[in-house]
């Protein structure tokens, strides 16, 4: 047996550092530079605003019993005269949610939307729950107006001594009118 008395090993490994150490970098420098997010990236939940600056949310509580794990609670009172809503908390879980999106495409208002911000590490353990909307009035509902129905056309009417004549369902088989369903 012959071994090899010269180590070749130290040389590849030098080899590859020299090759590596003109190589342009390829990690970023996270906290000063930023990874470009893709366009379609979903992260945490967000209360949409309209153009007055209210909240969207009526306060139905859908998201609130479409969430797997129960990271949304919504504290809602109604008032018995107006039934007008009320939130006195809408609290989001970040820590706990799993973003999943099934709130979002379940909200019949599109009130609450997933937002692209990926910093959700926060140093105290408070900031993990936050409340999005505190004491203030949920928006009403707005439903759409039903179509109204097309005007049939008027029936000739029958005339002042002629009588309209009665008709009875007729069955499949003998023609004859069904007794029990008249």
């Amino acid at each position: 047996m012959s071994k090899k008395w010269f180590p070749t090993g130290i040389f590849k490994a030098l080899g590859i550092v020299w090759k590596n150490l003109w190589r342009k970098n390829i990690v970023i420098d996270y906290p000063w530079e930023k990874y470009p997010m893709p366009e379609r990236a979903r992260w945490s939940v967000q209360l949409k605003y309209d153009e007055e600056g209210a909240i969207k949310c009526t306060a139905c509580g859908i998201c609130e019993k479409t969430c797997p794990i129960c990271a949304i609670q919504i504290d809602v009172t109604t008032d018995p005269e107006t039934r007008d809503k009320h939130i006195n908390h809408w609290e989001y879980e970040r820590g706990g949610c799993m973003m999943c999106g099934l709130c979002v495409e379940s909200c019949p208002f599109d009130a609450i939307y997933q937002d692209t911000n990926i910093e959700l590490a926060h140093e105290s353990r408070d900031l993990i729950r936050i409340d999005l909307a505190t004491d203030v009035d949920a928006a009403k509902a707005k439903r759409a107006a039903a179509p109204k129905p097309a005007a049939k056309p008027d029936a000739p009417k029958p005339e002042a001594g002629e009588e309209k004549p009665a008709t009875k369902p007729a069955t499949e088989e003998g023609g004859k009118a069904d007794e029990s369903l008249a």
